[in-house]
């Protein structure tokens, strides 16, 4: 793959990581504030409820695109075995961070599905 094009893939991953984590903070704050209400007039509910389906639909694109892009990734990156001494505690780190960001999206996926509900 050209360097460009993987760098441009790199750039994308994280930023549809940062898009996804902002649509959740997006969704939380908004089901926060609307159920910290005693009473929700109906135009606000209804306005509460598009802008959190519109959080939930951008943030299962964004992970979406964060999987395809972390694919490529992962295809393309084969250099493991060549990296000089201190470039080989990048893949360990890699595994732990992965694993931590892979719960963080399920845990906040389950959550972004029960406040739209």
């Amino acid at each position: 793959m050209k360097s460009w094009l993987y760098l441009i893939n790199n750039f994308a991953h994280d930023l549809f990581t940062g898009i996804w984590f902002g649509s959740f903070i997006g969704l939380y704050t908004c089901h926060r504030q609307v159920n910290g209400l005693t009473e929700v007039p109906p135009a606000l509910a209804t306005f509460a409820s598009e802008l959190q389906n519109q959080f939930f639909w951008l943030g299962n694109a964004a992970l979406v695109l964060i999987m395809l892009t972390g694919l490529v990734r992962f295809l393309y990156r084969r250099d493991w075995d060549k990296m000089e001494e201190p470039g080989k505690l990048k893949k360990p780190i890699l595994i732990v961070k992965h694993a931590f960001l892979g719960t963080a999206f399920i845990v906040g996926s389950v959550f972004a599905v029960l406040w739209t509900l």
